[in-house]
């Protein structure tokens, strides 16, 4: 993987151009941990205006954030595309 946190930056910057400095406020995650201690699962969601747009899941919670960031960012890009002209 190139950059392990492509996505998430990704949907940082699409937040950054569509709200400015106020991005950060747009964007909530939140987590489950699932599963023995040996072996969990994590689930992120990412809510943008508390709308779910992504949800991921992962051995770890890096993956499954970035899952989830990855999901997000291509349904916003389909819903803002004439915005992000």
């Amino acid at each position: 993987m190139p950059n392990a946190e492509q996505n998430r930056m990704g949907l940082n910057n699409l937040l950054q151009q569509r709200y400015g400095t106020s991005a950060a406020t747009h964007l909530r995650w939140e987590s489950v941990r699932n599963g023995p201690d040996h072996d969990p699962t994590w689930t992120f969601v990412a809510y943008i205006d508390d709308i779910e747009y992504g949800r991921g899941s992962g051995s770890d919670k890096g993956t499954a954030k970035e899952t989830a960031a990855g999901v997000a960012l291509m349904q916003l890009r389909r819903q803002w595309a004439h915005l992000l002209l």
